[in-house]
């Protein structure tokens, strides 16, 4: 049983003679005159009216307490998906937080603060004095106002951008200290002693990057400060003077013994008991670590989208001058970002890609990905993948979002294939075309030198290549080499006919068709950014040959659904700062980028592919309010199904990110091997699955049927 007289790590005293007592006092003294010391009852002379000035002065945030605060990221239903920090605290009022914790914190730190003005005179001399004579073990004496001003100061300059170590905060001389001192006196002034404790409880560092006794308390035991023991407290208040040597989780043995310091001088201070001391004393430290993870790594239910967001934040200037701004924004801004994820369908989603190809046995390295967007306001719901959001190497971990582009952590997309044709179609009706026209879909191969319509090139027109005189294609599936509706060679996804289609149509609008519904490709010069799909240079993306991103085929698709109308991807509903203010964010950015008729024509041809064309095996039951279209590359490298309601529009994607040429055929994906995988096969099966768990949560009203001329033969065109 430990002795009261025999306090741990305490050193026997040399007595102070008359001269020593003297100067401290002379010292002392001289800083009185200077009228630093003078109480708040007497400041009304000399410092009041200069030290009230200062305070005013001071920016809000250091006023009121701590800058650096976590940023929260929720879902649409305020459900916390991650949060973001450099320093984790969680502000308590004073009420919550333990008087164990009160008491030793005061004891070891200042036993004096009810009594002082800010600055403690006496602990002052005994510094100065202990500094004269001992000038390797130097005291600073300062009192927790003091210490509060000081962490203030250095959290003010954390968080706006400079550097805190050139401050007066953490790298005081002579004349800093004493200005701290001036500070302390006029914080007195303006705030309650109450007031300053609970700003303090709430500042220092107490290990690691855990600040303030709440945080600290959860970090350490998994309990609220309110609960905090007296030992508990004893090891928390011993750390401030040394948050890195006595981190019990480092150095346990160190961090023991200052605890049990911190014990004796709540026992010396009639704090505690000497049962109570004993006790506490000849108790472990009984640690039981809760780590707060920090940042993307711990959204476990939605690691990507969170990581989609983190990019949008660093690149709107609405949080910052530049990326660091902004980043320190996120980090110690206390954010709460309100997201417009829809965490039902975001579980749903992780979980229908990790059962098309589960992590665990991915022996082929085989990627799937899903993204759904709400037609008519661009909010995005959902965004899963199937890989682990991880740097370390792995094959199943990657930074890389699969369902966005470079600009915004992502990838600088896949061959959409057959998902691409629509634009064809919504072109062939802007072009006053009927739907139900007949085409000539005999051919698969155009004589070289056979000329296009182009209006955006020189002299309106292209001449395709080719190689023995004829430039060629396939069909996928063979016998459709005959005459058919337009219709029909959408529904079925036939390529000759595609092609009959576009021979009739301004390429360079198709480009434009899919531009304005978003849908872009990796520029040649810079891959990090986008331009327009060039579909008067090149035949072949008429079928889906350039690079494009999941996200942007769902919301192209969210367009046909909401009759016309474009929204821009929308992640971030609202975002307040750590003082409930709104920070603004942009609404919906829409556009009629089609006509209403035209979308309608889409929907009514698009939705004969889940009855009766090459997704008929994917149908989800809502006749007349569902539509998609597969999309496979050649040799099924990329392999698509986009498909939408009222409600929601989905993109599914399974096939290579880093083995791009490489066949989906004959590979283990997800316990099965196929000889031969398109679109409707993996990526339509995890669509289908997916959409019907989540439609009942969304409008499956049916679409309008378009109007007569639409759905009509006619074929508006000079080549008629």
């Amino acid at each position: 049983m430990a002795s009261s007289t025999t306090p741990p790590g305490k050193r026997g005293r040399r007595p102070l003679s008359d001269l020593t007592q003297f100067i401290a006092l002379s010292i002392v003294a001289g800083f009185v005159t200077a009228g630093l010391l003078i109480p708040p009852t007497a400041a009304l002379g000399l410092t009041a009216n200069a030290s009230i000035n200062w305070f005013k002065g001071l920016p809000d945030d250091l006023s009121e307490g701590p800058l650096s605060q976590p940023s929260v990221v929720l879902a649409g239903d305020g459900e916390q998906i991650a949060t973001f920090y450099s320093e984790n605290r969680d502000e308590v009022p004073l009420d919550e937080i333990s008087e164990n914790m009160v008491d030793a914190q005061l004891s070891i730190e200042d036993d004096d603060f009810y009594e002082h003005g800010g600055v403690d005179a006496m602990g002052i001399g005994r510094a100065f004095l202990n500094n004269i004579v001992n000038p390797n073990s130097r005291q600073g004496a300062s009192t927790i106002t003091q210490q509060y001003v000081n962490n203030l100061l250095i959290d003010s300059a954390t968080q706006n951008g400079g550097d805190p170590y050139e401050t007066m905060g953490s790298n005081k001389g002579l004349m800093d200290k004493i200005k701290e001192m001036k500070l302390a006196i006029s914080m007195e002034q303006n705030k309650s002693k109450d007031e300053i404790l609970n700003g303090y409880l709430n500042i220092v560092n107490y290990g690691g990057s855990n600040y303030g006794v709440q945080a600290a308390a959860q970090y350490y035991w998994g309990v609220d400060a309110s609960q905090l023991s007296i030992q508990q407290s004893a090891l928390l208040a011993g750390m401030v003077q040394s948050p890195t040597y006595y981190d019990p989780t480092v150095n346990p043995d160190a961090a023991t013994e200052r605890r049990n310091t911190v014990l004796y001088t709540m026992l010396q201070n009639d704090r505690i008991t000497q049962a109570e001391y004993d006790a506490a004393v000849d108790s472990g430290l009984d640690l039981d670590i809760h780590e707060t993870r920090s940042g993307c790594t711990a959204a476990d239910d939605a690691p990507y989208f969170c990581d989609y967001v983190q990019n949008l934040v660093l690149q709107d200037d609405s949080f910052g001058d530049t990326p660091e701004d902004r980043q320190v924004q996120l980090t110690r801004g206390g954010l709460t970002i309100k997201t417009t994820l829809d965490m039902k369908a975001q579980r749903e989603a992780q979980r229908q890609v990790e059962q098309t190809q589960p992590l665990d046995s991915n022996t082929d390295g085989v990627n799937t990905s899903l993204v759904s967007v709400e037609p008519g306001t661009g909010n995005v719901l959902a965004m899963a993948q199937n890989s682990n959001y991880a740097g370390e190497e792995g094959a199943s971990n990657t930074l890389y979002n699969y369902n966005v582009d470079t600009a915004v952590g992502g990838t600088p997309g896949f061959q959409p294939g057959s998902t691409f044709k629509p634009f064809t179609l919504a072109q062939w009706i802007k072009e006053g075309n009927g739907v139900n026209a007949q085409i000539d879909a005999r051919r698969l191969s155009y004589p070289a030198g056979t000329a296009w319509n182009a209006s955006c090139v020189d002299g309106g027109r292209v001449i395709n290549p080719g190689a023995n005189g004829a430039w060629s294609f396939q069909n996928a599936t063979s016998g459709y080499e005959r005459q058919m509706t337009v219709n029909e060679g959408i529904y079925n996804s036939i390529n000759s006919a595609l092609y009959a289609t576009a021979e009739y149509l301004d390429l360079c609008g198709i480009g434009d068709t899919a531009e304005d519904l978003g849908v872009t490709t990796p520029s040649e010069d810079n891959p990090a950014q986008r331009t327009r799909i060039a579909t008067e240079q090149s035949l072949a993306s008429l079928i889906g040959t350039s690079q494009v991103t999941p996200m942007s085929m769902a919301n192209a698709f969210a367009t046909f659904s909401a009759e016309g109308k474009y929204c821009q991807p929308r992640a971030i509903q609202s975002v307040t700062d750590r003082r409930g203010q709104n920070i603004e964010m942009p609404a919906s950015q829409c556009n009629q980028a089609l006509d209403q008729d035209v979308a309608r024509g889409v929907n009514y041809v698009l939705k004969e592919v889940l009855k009766r064309g090459s997704g008929y095996e994917r149908d989800i039951d809502l006749d007349d309010a569902s539509a998609a279209k597969t999309g496979t590359t050649d040799n099924s490298t990329q392999t698509w199904m986009v498909g939408y309601t009222r409600g929601i529009s989905t993109a599914s994607w399974v096939g290579n990110v880093n083995e791009q040429s490489r066949s989906l055929n004959g590979l283990n994906i997800g316990g099965q091997s196929r000889e031969y995988v398109d679109g409707s096969s993996f990526a339509g099966m995890q669509w289908q699955r997916y959409m019907n768990a989540v439609k009942g949560d969304h409008n499956t009203d049916r679409f309008t049927d378009p109007s007569e001329k639409v759905r009509g033969d006619d074929i508006e065109s000079d080549k008629a």
